[in-house]
């Protein structure tokens, strides 16, 4: 009798479990879905000079299950070129967005960002970053050399200085396009470095009244920027004409005495 009752319960109390094993739904099949991953999406390019480009390369994981499509990639502004790699990377691959910064003309912190859209449901939109400083490496100290009106006994020069900030440069030549405008070079200083080099520009004082619009050349030996344009402008006044001399005064006739009367 307890042989027999002691199997029974045993049934008796795997059986809900087997039932209850068999009412579970078996776990759903993971969906297949394309994920986009880019481990280092900020880049800064440190100090660069703003005389040419900035490139870079950022790499573009697929870590999902299915193909990715990169559908449009677009700077902030037109200055930056991109471009992918390749628009389908499969499960597991890997591709470039390749960026291009020109950097010419521009000075000071830069900052854009480059939008990557593509088939990931998760993260439809992908925001790269690029940063950095451009800096003017060989400029002018002023950029520009504006007299105003000239007026006659007004100081007819200027000092300006060319400056690299990279270091020592050697002057190979100078010159201006206007006639009229004279171009010294000064001597420097005992203890110079040869990173500032510093000019005296004055107008002749011969030049007539008149607009002097004139632009001053100077070339170094900087292979990214072997020459450097200050723009000249002025307006000379002349001298007013001397007054002219006043003319003498007619002199008084002398004074006659009338005729003698005729004798009676």
């Amino acid at each position: 009798m307890k042989a027999t009752l002691f199997p029974a319960l045993v049934l008796g109390a795997l059986l809900p479990l087997s039932l209850a094993a068999q009412e579970a739904p078996a776990p759903a099949e993971a969906a297949l879905t394309p994920h986009i991953v880019c481990d280092e999406p900020n880049f800064d390019f440190g100090e660069q000079s703003n005389t040419g480009f900035v490139e870079h390369d950022y790499p573009i994981r697929n870590a999902g299950t299915l193909s990715l499509e990169i559908q449009n990639v677009h700077a902030s502004c037109g200055c930056t070129a991109v471009k992918p790699s390749q628009d389908v990377i499969p499960p597991g691959g890997e591709a470039f967005i390749h960026a291009k910064l020109d950097l010419r003309g521009r000075s000071g912190f830069q900052q854009k960002s480059i939008t990557v859209q593509c088939n990931d449901p998760q993260n439809p939109t992908l925001i790269l970053q690029l940063k950095g400083t451009a800096l003017q490496i060989l400029r002018a100290e002023p950029s520009s050399l504006f007299f105003g009106r000239v007026e006659p006994g007004a100081v007819r020069c200027r000092d300006f200085e060319i400056v690299c900030a990279a270091g020592p440069i050697r002057i190979l030549d100078f010159r201006a396009d206007h006639p009229g405008l004279l171009l010294t070079p000064v001597a420097p200083a005992a203890d110079a470095d040869g990173s500032r080099h510093r000019f005296t520009l004055a107008i002749d004082p011969a030049l007539p009244e008149g607009n002097v619009n004139g632009t001053v050349f100077i070339r170094t030996d900087r292979g990214d920027q072997p020459e450097i344009t200050i723009p000249v402008a002025a307006y000379v006044v002349a001298p007013p004409a001397p007054a002219p001399a006043a003319e003498p005064a007619p002199a008084d006739a002398p004074a006659t005495e009338p005729p003698p009367l005729p004798a009676s």
